[in-house]
């Protein structure tokens, strides 16, 4: 009987244990887990009763008081690591140490998340043993937004829910919002925001691209070695942000249509014709929101369509000899800039990059309506200037700075306008306050399939559409797809791993141990 009564110690504190390990494994505390932890502590409080006498020597030996003192310190360290781990829990920070930000989520993608005025929930259907990614990006979600919620299901554990939602494969996201729904089949954060943004917002607003000059064609693709001055990339964008994107032929039109939240005209190679301006600017005068990007000389300059918005479009062609274009294969022609207006457009452009193939400079108007703001946009460093003689460039492909002719950097190639008005708007509101909304660039090919994802040239245009739309939370750097950062090894790195960390390091430890214990047995 003594025998199995020396044994009840041991069977307690493994009740014990593995009631508390299942509780930290399932973080439910059921039942079976009660009930363990229950019997274990009477078994151990049985064994204490039952060994007080051999309890009581133990503790009375010198041995056993030093050792005492070790398990109190032990245990006290313990204690405070759970307390630390307890508060933390409830009032995490977190830090990503990864160089592509992989755990992080983009500014673009918190400022929506903090501006959710509707709930959104994601579901998504993985295998209980797969999506760490998809899990570990929702919580990311969930962490930045109440608004936001989000479960996992497995389409084989609960099929109905499954075939509630048309799941035929795994891996589907399903986001829900204002009674719309959308599906992801990839584990991106762009897709996960861009479904946010369709399901948490009413209606689409209209982005109208000019044709019927030679602008830029929002069909074009890149298709191999051709499509690469198309706007297809451009129209997908804008459409992934919620915006229905149509072409309009002015010419065919008596106004611009009252649905058009944002006009673009990009590049036109002939000028408008004197109705398609004055329709223009009846729509700006009013309260309309415009981008136009005109291209240097022989492109259509449209200056004196900007000019009575105080704008002026400089006939010169903006080269760059700072050599940082170079970096990226790009000539003089391709200015780069890194420096940026005060503006929600560019705001986090710091010593980020932007290229314009070919672009001509801006600049403010000395006189100009005093209602007027401006911003200036975009400039390029000091290294460029703009080349006046155009057909020496475009000939002989010679250029040289010339004192008194050619105007040295910084030169401005993109500006902001902005002017308040209250009269019959566009939307036929007699006397609503309105704000005219005009950003022209001189230069259209930043954002053309070919310079569309070039550093930030995306972000850029997309940044301009929904400031001139007044969708302001969508202004801000978007998310990028995460980095396939692999580390491939020879063979004999391989070697060298296996042998330093899988035997040489253990075997060193285990080496110490040995020395330490037989140390302090002599």
């Amino acid at each position: 009987m003594k025998k199995y009564l020396d044994y009840l110690g041991y069977v307690g504190v493994v009740l014990i244990v593995i009631s508390l390990g299942s509780y930290l494994i399932t973080s439910v505390f059921k039942l079976f887990q009660t009930i363990t932890i229950l019997t274990g502590l009477v078994i151990l409080i049985a064994f204490v009763l039952a060994n007080l006498a051999r309890i009581r020597e133990f503790f009375s030996k010198r041995s056993t008081k030093y050792g005492t003192n070790a398990t109190v310190t032990a245990v006290l360290m313990l204690t405070i690591l759970v307390m630390l781990n307890f508060v933390a829990s409830r009032h995490n920070y977190r830090i990503d140490t990864t160089k592509a930000r992989q755990f992080s989520l983009s500014k673009q993608t918190i400022k929506i998340l903090k501006n959710l005025k509707v709930d959104v929930k994601a579901t998504a259907f993985f295998k209980s043993d797969a999506g760490q990614r998809m899990r570990d990006l929702l919580e990311e979600y969930a962490y930045h937004s109440k608004k936001f919620k989000y479960e996992f299901v497995d389409p084989d554990k609960k099929p109905a829910i499954a075939k509630q939602y048309g799941i035929t494969s795994y891996g589907t996201t399903v986001i829900e919002g204002l009674g719309k729904v959308e599906k992801i089949n990839k584990v991106s954060e762009q897709d996960i925001t861009n479904a946010i943004i369709k399901v948490s917002r009413k209606g689409k607003k209209i982005v109208y691209f000019t044709e019927g000059h030679g602008e830029k064609d929002i069909d074009v693709q890149l298709q191999q070695n051709r499509g690469a001055d198309g706007y297809a990339l451009a129209k997908k964008a804008i459409e992934n942000e919620n915006y229905e994107v149509k072409k309009i032929l002015l010419a065919s039109e008596k106004k611009v249509p009252s649905d058009c939240k944002v006009l673009v005209i990009a590049g036109p190679q002939t000028d408008l014709l004197a109705n398609e301006k004055d329709m223009v600017q009846e729509y700006l005068k009013k309260g309309g929101s415009a981008l136009i990007m005109v291209d240097p000389s022989p492109s259509a300059s449209l200056a004196d369509l900007v000019s009575p918005w105080g704008i002026e479009v400089n006939n010169d062609v903006v080269l760059d000899f700072s050599g940082v274009g170079q970096l990226f294969g790009a000539g003089p022609a391709i200015p780069i800039a890194i420096k940026y207006g005060k503006s929600p457009i560019t705001e986090g452009f710091q010593n980020v990059m932007t290229a314009y193939s070919l672009a001509r400079s801006l600049k403010i108007k000395k006189e100009h309506d005093s209602g007027i703001n401006f911003i200036e946009l975009v400039k390029t460093g000091a290294n460029s200037w703009g080349e006046t003689d155009l057909q020496l460039f475009y000939k002989e492909r010679k250029v040289g700075y010339d004192e008194g002719k050619d105007k040295r950097g910084p030169l401005t190639i993109a500006i902001v306008a902005t002017k308040k008005v209250e009269n019959d708007t566009i939307d036929g509101i007699s006397g609503e306050k309105r704000k005219t909304r005009l950003i022209v660039f001189g230069d259209s090919d930043f954002a053309t399939n070919g310079w569309f994802h070039f550093q930030r040239n995306g972000d850029l245009f997309l940044n301009a559409i929904s400031w001139l739309a007044e969708e302001e939370d969508l202004v801000s750097i978007r998310p990028r797809e995460p980095e396939d950062r692999r580390v491939t090894l020879t063979k004999a790195q391989s070697r060298k791993i296996f042998w330093l960390g899988v035997i040489l390091f253990p075997m060193a430890i285990v080496g110490a141990g040995m020395v330490i214990y037989i140390r302090r047995r002599k």
